[in-house]
């Protein structure tokens, strides 16, 4: 017969959790019978080190891998999956999942919680809506590294290009850092509910390096040296990659482009040679017209790791541009170069008022800045009407996200005149026998510039967003969340490709949406033991209802410091979701547990495979 120690010494090691739980079984009923029957106390120690601390019965399992779906329970313990399969063994806690799918949580790889989550754990609405994992740092557009001298700077910048309150961004912000590592030390210390991985912001390390001048022209070779040493620096506290943008909409504080768009291509390359002595990392950018995609090409063969186009959208009036980007990122993989494009599944929404109208900011001559007397001033005169109609008749090839679609342009909310809600700008112009300028004008100058508008602006035609995002060299992303926060959520991008894209339409498969949601962006950014559901990998979890699982309309809630507003939504027939085996929100609300999530440093080098080819390599 075995003894204690030699079975104890079978149990620590042994890898199978199912096959530990049968040989304490077995051990339980020797001691039993030695001890006439009586619990003994051998068999209680080992009973608990036994148990699970969560396990979902009756489950309807997405792996994650795109495999067809299974019913079986899932057990966790210590946060990481622990055993798959039927009758797994007693639990903490047991969550009966009849008539429910179990799948990995949703990884976002493209929102802006930089600033969020020095005062907000939660990421909120993220983990409501099905996200346990987000990477942050997009765009270029983060909040580290950062001087004392170039915090507000910052922050003034985001305020503009990412549509965010200032003064939210100035009362919320905790800044106990200043280089990059020092802020995922402090997010860490502080919380995070979601996983977090974080780019190196690109506009960042131009700003701390160059100031002002940032904004105004290329590096010297002294401050590019400089800057690369930073991002060396941050690549080994363990950022994920760089974030980046040369697009012409992206601008900063007054009007000014964001630092990111003065830098040259030999400064992109410079940094591109940096992430290929880490081994690990990707470079993404949201791409202006200088950013082709053999250049892209360039930057994942000099550092030898994927890069990611942004955003890859579809144009009402250029439905050729989408499926050109990405038949050439798709030539780059056959050369073996990992050059993906990330895809929106949603139609992009956007409410705006004159004021802020960030998608005619690139019109000559709309104003980039000014205050509501000089906006005023501007919209009552001829010679700027004349000269915007000029402009917006004038075809461009790119950088514009709006080019007079004036038939999906609606009034939201008219203080003055209510009748107008809900009808097109196009439809107003033509009862009025005007141009859709005027009557855009008109409207908001009767409202005081008080008018809320809403503009379908891109991905509008389903047939042709479909075969986008069916592409597998195209991530399904571009979520925003954290950002534009009075415009527009698409945090819930997720819920509505599984209730419009899976249930509604018909065009994914479950299983093979949730890997476009799971294991393919956590393969493709090297995130370890996430996106999936298998023995080992850590317990990011998401249950829910297939027959009625969606996302909600908008709603408008007063929640950020300083008062401040923001746009959200919820997801009804999301039942729960578990950030490393631990629950964050259980279907109504959010959960109130220490946050359970983890800053992430470490990232895989194993180069991607995902829609390249199996037997080229890089050349």
């Amino acid at each position: 017969m075995q003894t204690r120690a030699s079975f104890r010494r079978r149990f620590d090691t042994d890898p199978s959790t199912t096959r530990k739980c049968r040989e304490l079984r077995r051990y339980n009923l020797t001691l039993l019978a030695e001890n006439g029957g009586q619990t003994h106390s051998k068999c209680r120690t080992l009973r608990e080190d036994c148990m699970f601390d969560l396990v979902v019965t009756n489950a309807d399992m997405a792996d994650g891998l795109g495999n067809p779906l299974r019913k079986l329970d899932v057990a966790v313990k210590d946060g990481r999956i622990a055993a798959i399969g039927r009758d797994l063994g007693p639990a903490r806690e047991t969550v009966d999942a009849t008539g429910l799918v179990l799948a990995p949580g949703v990884i976002d790889v493209h929102t802006h919680y930089d600033a969020q989550l020095t005062w907000d754990s939660t990421a909120s609405p993220s983990p409501a809506l099905g996200v346990t994992t987000v990477v942050i740092g997009n765009c270029g557009f983060g909040i580290a590294p950062a001087t004392p001298a170039t915090r507000d700077t910052l922050l003034k910048n985001l305020s503009e290009v990412e549509a965010m309150s200032l003064d939210a961004l100035r009362e919320g912000v905790d800044w106990q850092f200043d280089d990059f590592g020092s802020y995922l030390d402090f997010i860490a210390r502080r919380g995070v509910t979601p996983n977090v991985a974080s780019f190196c912001s690109h506009s960042a390390l131009r700003t701390v390096v160059m100031g002002d001048a940032g904004s105004e022209r290329e590096a010297t070779a002294d401050e590019l040296a400089k800057m690369s040493s930073l991002f060396d620096e941050a690549l080994a506290a363990g950022a994920i990659g760089l974030g980046s943008s040369t697009f012409e909409n992206h601008n900063g504080y007054g009007g000014i482009p964001v630092p990111s768009r003065l830098a040259s291509d030999d400064e992109f390359r410079a940094l591109a040679r940096v992430m290929a002595r880490h081994g690990h990392g990707v470079t993404m950018a949201t791409c202006g017209q200088r950013s082709t995609i053999p250049f892209m090409e360039e930057l994942a063969r000099l550092s030898g790791r994927p890069v990611i186009y942004c955003p890859l959208l579809d144009y009402p009036t250029r439905p050729e541009h989408a499926p050109g980007i990405s038949a050439a990122c798709a030539e780059a993989r056959t050369r073996g170069h990992a050059v993906y494009a990330q895809a929106s599944c949603q139609p992009l929404n956007m409410n705006f008022g004159l004021l802020n109208a960030y998608m005619l900011q690139t019109i000559a001559p709309w104003p980039k800045a000014g205050d509501k007397a000089q906006h005023r001033a501007l919209f009552v005169d001829p010679a700027f009407r004349a000269a915007f109609k000029t402009s917006l008749a004038t075809p461009v090839e790119g950088g514009r996200i709006f080019n007079g679609t004036w038939h999906l342009m609606e009034v939201a909310v008219s203080p003055t005149e209510p009748a107008l809600e809900g009808r097109t700008i196009e439809d107003i112009a033509r009862e009025r026998g005007i141009d859709p300028v005027d009557a855009l004008l008109d409207i908001g100058l009767a409202d005081d510039l008080e008018t809320t508008f809403i503009v379908r602006l891109l991905n509008v035609d389903e047939k042709r967003v479909g075969d986008l995002i069916a592409d597998d060299g195209n991530l399904i992303s571009l979520s925003d969340a954290g950002a534009h926060l009075t415009l527009f959520c698409d945090a819930g991008y997720a819920m509505h490709l599984l209730g419009r894209w899976v249930r509604e339409l018909g065009r994914f498969s479950l299983p093979h949406a949730i890997r476009k949601l799971t294991g393919d962006p956590a393969h493709i950014y090297g995130i370890v033991d996430r996106g999936r559901i298998e023995v080992g990998a850590w317990a990011d979890l998401m249950l829910f209802d297939p027959a009625t699982i969606h996302v909600s309309r908008t709603r408008r809630v007063a929640d950020l410091p300083a008062g401040a507003n923001r746009l959200i939504r919820s997801a009804p027939g999301l039942k729960g979701v578990w950030v490393n085996g631990v629950q964050v929100f259980d279907g109504e609300d959010y959960v109130k547990v220490t946050p359970p999530g983890q800053v992430l440093r470490s990232f895989s080098t194993a180069p991607p495979t995902l829609a390249m080819p199996t037997a080229q390599a890089a050349g």
